[in-house]
């Protein structure tokens, strides 16, 4: 009888040591207490034009370099008839630094936007911002938090549909050059008239052609070169999300492009020239060979043996795609092994990133749902429009308390422990991520068709240690494409910074490193031209700005 006691009382032991962080998780939408009152318009008026269904994006940057994340949203407009009053606009709000946001003047952006990133493109030490719409382009030059639309005199004002963006030094000569995925070819002057059976909605992307995507190279003097075709970037694709990733470790930036059903792009980087490699390295297509229709990507090390990963968001009855990099330059579809097929079959997911929610040292997955048909729930009664956002847990590092040797590798849906803000759906599209607060874990801003934005506050019960990284390099002030790794004991984070990821979305450019107990950590960074510099003994809990020697 003793024994069955001690039993029954150990595997209670086992069940709350595993269950215990997410019960200290909770995320509070504060959105409105904090002073964001945007809500995005997105023109619909009954025509089922395709656009209107896509939603945007939003950036985090430092604008006024005063060491608080600011919020960039993007908003769209009206597409026929007359125009609203007020006329939408994007918004950008600075953080005063005591949880809330104010109103700035900011671009007043009219277009109608899409996607966003933030970078210190003129490299003379503040953030700057592009913006693609459906339509002309915008790039806006912050000048001592004046912004200023340089797109056409920089030679950046592509006219099509423009979705995901980012910057990267693709060629290693110290200047931010620009990626811009585009999505098809579609006009209101060309809007088809598509039905689910008798029921008017929105169109499959293939009724419209697909179209090219972007390279700019960045010349200086404010001048920006379309290079794309000349530089390798050559197939035309419903292109939607963007990440970037130096995946081979040969010491430049590869490019990813998530296409909407058909094959996705993998453009490994030869610095002169990019190779589109996405058959032979696996990143094409899913284990059986099929394209899925991807939406957000991101790269991230899950595993924590050095090598970045990358995650694809997909289609409703689809599921989302982890693609395991074995740093031979190889990747392998292992969604069905980690416990991502059952979760992430029936939401549609958009914004997605890596990051580590509750600082335990190993990286946890966010996906932002909502499908793209509003009438979905009349043609399958399984899905619906609107629908919750996702917190996949990563159970990489949990322990076993009885056998003392890791559980095996997956991921664990814990969205319904994590409050109301994770049980109320959204039509998701957009998803940023930052550490508004500067409190050492890791903040959402999740985007929605036609709605209000969702400010998600990261409210952890029991506080890990954590280390957030600032870098500014020598000659590109970003520092776009270093590499950070930070070690205690024998476990070690890599992490990079890149421009891109998620959907249509700039996220803080700090990198940031959960350090469970551990409360001082080694650390090696290298810089973009390879230099590489070596601290010891660095204190957890602080924001450590590195500026290269």
């Amino acid at each position: 009888m003793f024994r069955c006691v001690c039993v029954l009382f150990l595997l209670w032991l086992v069940a709350c040591i595993r269950e215990e962080p997410t019960q200290s998780l909770r995320f509070v939408d504060v959105a409105q207490t904090a002073g964001l009152d945007f809500v995005h318009y997105n023109g619909a008026e009954g025509d089922y034009f395709y656009v209107e269904t896509f939603g945007s994006g939003a950036a985090f940057l430092d604008y006024d370099g005063d060491g608080w994340q600011d919020i960039y949203l993007v908003n769209s407009t009206y597409l026929t008839g007359l125009a609203p009053e007020p006329l939408p606009t994007d918004k950008l709000y600075r953080n005063r630094g005591d949880g809330r946001f104010d109103a700035a003047p900011g671009s007043g952006d009219s277009g109608y936007g899409t996607g966003v990133a933030a970078a210190d493109w003129d490299n003379d030490g503040d953030q700057d911002l592009y913006v693609t719409c459906f339509g002309p382009n915008a790039l806006y030059r912050n000048d001592a938090g004046k912004f200023t639309d340089s797109a056409k005199r920089a030679g950046v004002a592509d006219g099509r549909w423009g979705a995901s963006c980012g910057f990267l030094d693709y060629d290693l000569d110290g200047d931010l050059d620009l990626f811009v995925a585009n999505y098809v070819d579609f006009t209101t002057a060309n809007n088809i008239v598509c039905k689910r059976g008798d029921i008017h909605t929105y169109c499959d992307p293939d009724e419209y052609g697909p179209t090219s995507d972007l390279l700019y190279r960045n010349d200086g003097q404010s001048q920006f070169t379309d290079i794309t075709y000349e530089a390798g970037i050559t197939l035309e694709g419903p292109g939607l999300g963007v990440a970037f990733s130096d995946y081979d470790w040969d010491g430049d930036t590869d490019i990813y492009v998530a296409n909407d059903g058909t094959l996705n792009f993998l453009y490994e980087n030869h610095q002169t020239h990019f190779v589109e490699t996405g058959l032979t390295t696996g990143g094409r297509y899913n284990e059986a060979g099929r394209a899925e229709a991807g939406m957000g990507v991101d790269f991230g090390d899950w595993d924590n043996d050095g090598n970045q990963d990358l995650f694809v968001t997909n289609f409703a009855h689809e599921t989302n795609t982890l693609y395991h990099n074995d740093g031979q330059g190889q990747f392998a579809d292992i969604s069905a092994g980690v416990g991502l097929f059952e979760p992430s079959y029936n939401p549609l997911g958009f914004g997605t990133k890596f990051l580590d929610v509750d600082l335990d040292g190993d990286l946890d997955l966010f996906v932002a749902n909502g499908h793209v048909l509003d009438i979905v729930e009349q043609i399958d009664s399984t899905l619906s429009y609107a629908q919750t956002n996702q917190i996949l847990r990563n159970e990489a590092n949990a322990w076993d308390a009885v056998s003392t040797e890791p559980n095996p590798r997956k991921f664990v849906d814990i969205s319904p422990t994590l409050g109301p803000s994770f049980a109320t759906p959204n039509v998701g599209r957009g998803a940023a991520l930052a550490d508004y607060d500067n409190d050492g874990d890791l903040d959402l801003l999740v985007c929605s068709v036609a709605s209000p934005v969702r400010l998600l506050r990261n409210d952890i019960g029991r506080q890990n240690h954590w280390l957030l990284v600032e870098l500014v390099g020598r000659q590109q002030r970003d520092a776009i494409g270093t590499l950070v790794a930070v070690t205690a004991g024998v476990h070690r984070q890599v992490r990079e910074r890149q421009s891109g990821g998620s959907y249509l979305s700039s996220h803080d450019h700090r990198l940031h490193f959960g350090l469970g107990a551990v409360a001082r950590v080694d650390m090696e960074v290298r810089w973009p031209d390879g230099t590489v510099q070596t601290l010891a003994d660095v204190a957890a809990d602080q924001i450590l700005r590195l500026v290269q020697p």
